[in-house]
């Protein structure tokens, strides 16, 4: 977990943002079970919502709200992430895969 908090960091998030926690528990759950398909909307929002006493529609807000910062402070970096030019802001689906494979592949 602290390569994924480190990770967000880097693109300009910190704690102060509830979506910080979310996004990283989302990825962590991506990297674990990356042998299957997981879906961001039945799988993971559900999970994280009962986790963290809140709901699926605000997990996914507050994670839309950290993609959106890391999109206006360190689109740069996203890029170097992604390994191509983004020419929009990636879903949160997008965002979340996108980070898991990064991190999976620095292992």
């Amino acid at each position: 977990m602290k390569k994924v908090y480190g990770l967000i960091r880097k693109l300009g998030v910190t704690s102060k943002y509830k979506g910080y926690y979310f996004l990283a528990e989302a990825i962590h759950m991506t990297m674990e079970f990356q042998e299957r398909p997981i879906k961001i909307t039945k799988d993971i929002y559900p999970c994280l919502a009962k986790k963290f006493k809140s709901t699926p529609m605000n997990v996914e807000h507050d994670i839309r709200t950290v993609i959106n910062v890391c999109w206006e402070t360190n689109k740069e970096r996203m890029e170097q992430i992604a390994g191509y030019s983004l020419n929009y802001r990636p879903t949160n689906s997008e965002f979340v895969d996108m980070m898991a494979y990064y991190l999976k592949e620095e292992e």
